[in-house]
């Protein structure tokens, strides 16, 4: 696959394209647009490509908008393709969106396999450290067990994971998620109503005066996460898209699902997936009671199982608008942490 920054896809490498034997594949959080995820992708590059070790390791770097999100042209989950109000775009749950990351993964690793015949040949199993940011961690975990359920007939090994932010448990129990609740039990159909809403909204007012509101209540974002944005509210099925995956999160997202060889426990059978979960201090999105729980029952024990950590940095949630920079350089480190073994 070419390098390419698009406002739904986002690939680059840290060396040449043959030399790539590890893939860096991003799942966002709601909502999903990679746009927002930018400047944290380019920086985690640069990290990656200045490593700290005497080994040196080129890594494809790779992320897409979820299912749904896409800007102007939209991708359907089966594959095919509509434009323009034609259609009315199709509304994507959680378990469509976790088909849709694990079917997305397995192309983007089918293309590079299929190197140029002028290119040196790449290693037959290439290996995956997945990043999830928020409910894109709890997508990458579903991820992780149907490769390992597949993994006889795949090309490639998912070697790690990186859990930023993880509503991996309970998040109807985080303050947010009881709002959102409560909001659902009251407004059965929000989605529907909110996104008729910003839809006049946006019919209505100028794109100068969209922007200006956006960046008011947004307190002065940095701008790719101002164009992102009015790009999401000016979309056509984006808003809507949104508010009902966040309803069936709140749904789906419950308890512990997973076995032990999905977390990364060395006692699973293998291969071993290292796994990094790094959590936030008055997270609106993971209730601290939540937090506490996973770490007391899944964190590493004897060195086995994932490292767990709790931010003391004071980091948003939402980090990927204005602390890109330190996420960046924190992943690369975990990053070469899980290629170093």
């Amino acid at each position: 696959m070419e390098s390419q920054i698009t406002q739904n896809t986002f690939c680059t490498y840290t060396g040449p394209r043959f030399e790539a034997e590890t893939t860096v594949f991003f799942i966002s959080g709601n909502p999903g647009l990679i746009g927002y995820y930018h400047p944290f992708l380019s920086l985690l590059a640069q990290n990656l490509a200045e490593p700290s070790g005497q080994s040196k390791t080129a890594y494809q770097i790779y992320g897409c908008s979820l299912g749904g999100f896409e800007v102007d042209e939209r991708t359907s989950l089966d594959g095919s393709r509509f434009q323009g109000n034609k259609d009315e775009p199709e509304l994507h749950d959680l378990e469509d969106q976790i088909r849709f990351v694990h079917q997305r993964l397995t192309a983007v690793m089918g293309e590079s396999n299929a190197s140029d015949a002028s290119d040196p040949p790449v290693p037959r199993k290439r290996k995956v450290v997945l990043i999830g940011h928020s409910v894109g961690t709890y997508i990458a975990m579903e991820v992780v067990k149907r490769h390992r359920e597949a993994a006889d007939v795949s090309d490639f090994d998912i070697v790690g994971g990186v859990m930023l932010f993880p509503t991996v448990m309970d998040i109807a129990a985080s303050p947010s998620g009881q709002k959102l609740t409560r909001l659902l039990s009251f407004i059965p159909r929000l989605a529907l109503v909110v996104s008729f809403f910003a839809r006049l909204l946006t019919l209505v007012l100028p794109a100068t005066a969209l922007r200006s509101i956006v960046r008011f209540v947004m307190n002065d974002p940095p701008v790719h996460a101002l164009d992102t944005t009015c790009n999401f509210l000016q979309s056509r099925g984006g808003v809507k898209q949104a508010l009902h995956m966040a309803a069936d999160e709140m749904r789906s997202i419950t308890s512990d699902k997973w076995a032990d060889d999905v977390w990364g426990v060395a006692h699973a059978r293998e291969p071993i997936t290292k796994m990094f979960f790094y959590f936030g201090v008055n997270d609106h999105w993971v209730a601290e009671k939540t937090r506490d729980d996973i770490i007391a029952a899944r964190g590493e024990k004897d060195g086995s199982g994932p490292r767990m950590f709790v931010c003391e940095e004071g980091l948003p949630h939402a980090f990927c608008l204005k602390h890109s920079e330190t996420m960046a350089r924190k992943v690369a480190g975990m990053i070469q942490d899980i290629r170093s073994t």
